[in-house]
């Protein structure tokens, strides 16, 4: 899975300056993540919950970052991606797979719906800032620049293409922050401080689980983090395991990137996600059609902006919206047709290890998925009810993501990279955080 410059061993970096010239794979996620689930979810939870579920962003973000860590380290050590991981070993088997695989066939349909709604979103703000074709173009247009980016397989330009369009949103969205505290809707420190009460009212249930798993990272986002760290050079640098002391010693800093990549895309997106659901909260509380879906649910969210900055700030806000959802969209191709690949050469089609034949895959994926996207957006054209239900969906595959890193801790056990014992508790938090909010909201629904 890695190219051919990155097939050599190469010794990690031991010094905090060396170690960012090699951070990456996270901020791909980073880019996926600060999007649809902020701009769409988020902001609508603040504006009809008020300031009350912050605590629910902020579990979401950091809980969840001890499984990627998990999923991270397996990869590194054992060279394997995801689902060839999930596949290897397990008694519940079914037609020669992993029982396992068969949730994640799943949660992959259905977030077909969910990525509809980000490719739909985008589309609505292509509309509205150029008007001249109707939504229909703007969403089959975005689904085939999507492909074009993707389907050439290569790591180094996502990477790029991912850091870059998400920076614009980010500089809009704390420029707006700042903003906001020298209008009428400011928020104060009491304001921020009932937002960890830890309270949860039925009426927020259903958002709140949609938001737990969007924010932050998502159940896809975990899954196909390994992915980019082989594809980055991670397993590859560290070589197979030979039980030498000098492989092990490589492991651990390898491990030591990884983590450093994973905890920097978590501050960008745990302190965007807040300031995104903090904007909601401030000026959106008394918007009362925020909620009312449709073709013109982005027009309504512009009022975030407009409100604070005035009605030229509507432009600001499109440019941004279009870069943030059209760099989830962008990710997730890349993510998913990752996933896809892997899970259709476990079935048999191909073989998942055959390099001509995993980018063929990726290749023809990188078209199918955005277009399918686009289908079922412009079936249901409701793209804030499409994002939510990708929302559910990321929250209850959560749990079986979350069950296969405690499997890889302690089933597969690599006693010269044992981690601490603040790591431990920390993956076992994220475990009974992910599952508790999963149930819990499950029978609020009720």
């Amino acid at each position: 899975m890695t190219n051919e410059r990155d097939r050599v061993i190469k010794d990690p970096p031991t010094t905090w300056c060396g170690s960012v010239r090699f951070l990456g794979p996270g901020l791909i996620l980073s880019a996926a993540i600060v999007g649809s689930g902020e701009l769409i979810a988020t902001t609508t939870m603040g504006a009809q919950a008020g300031y009350v579920l912050l605590w629910v962003i902020l579990l979401a973000c950091l809980f969840k970052v001890a499984i990627q860590l998990e999923y991270g380290r397996f990869c590194i050590i054992h060279g394997k991606p995801s689902f060839q991981a999930w596949n290897d070993g397990g008694r519940y088997r079914l037609l020669g797979m992993n029982a396992s695989l068969y949730a994640a066939l799943l949660f992959m349909v259905l977030i077909t719906i969910g990525q509809g709604g980000v490719i739909g979103g985008a589309a609505q703000v292509g509309l509205l800032i150029f008007p001249s074709l109707t939504i229909y173009g703007w969403t089959l247009l975005l689904a085939g620049v999507c492909a074009l980016l993707i389907f050439h397989g290569r790591y180094a330009p996502i990477e790029w293409l991912a850091i870059a369009m998400n920076t614009v949103f980010i500089a809009v969205l704390f420029y707006c922050l700042l903003m906001v505290q020298r209008t009428p809707y400011a928020f104060s420190v009491a304001d921020v401080a009932s937002g960890f009460t830890f309270r949860l009212p039925p009426e927020g249930a259903v958002m709140a689980m949609s938001v737990f798993g969007i924010v932050g990272l998502g159940a896809g986002e975990i899954v196909f983090y390994p992915y980019w760290c082989i594809e980055k050079g991670y397993a590859a640098w560290t070589g197979p395991d030979d039980g030498s002391p000098a492989w092990a010693a490589r492991a651990r800093g390898w491990v030591r990137v990884m983590k450093m990549d994973a905890l920097v895309s978590m501050v960008v997106y745990t302190v965007s996600t807040c300031a995104f659901y903090l904007l909601g909260a401030a000026v959106l509380r008394t918007e009362e059609t925020i909620a009312q879906d449709g073709n013109q649910f982005i027009l309504k969210l512009s009022s975030l902006f407009t409100e604070i900055l005035g009605p030229q700030a509507r432009v600001i806000f499109m440019i941004g919206a279009f870069t943030v959802l059209f760099s989830t969209a962008f990710a997730n191709t890349a993510g998913f047709s990752r996933m896809w690949t892997d899970w259709l050469g476990i079935s048999g089609l191909f073989d998942p290890n055959h390099p001509a034949a995993r980018r063929r895959s990726l290749a023809i994926l990188a078209w199918i998925l955005p277009f399918s996207w686009a289908a079922a957006y412009l079936f249901m054209q409701k793209p804030w009810l499409m994002v939510v239900i990708m929302g559910v969906s990321n929250t209850l595959f959560l749990i079986v993501v979350s069950y296969k890193a405690l499997v890889f801790r302690y089933r597969y056990p690599c006693p010269a990279l044992r981690p601490t014992v603040w790591y431990d508790i920390a993956l076992w938090i994220g475990f009974f955080t992910i599952n508790f909010v999963g149930i819990h909201a499950l029978i609020k629904m009720q």
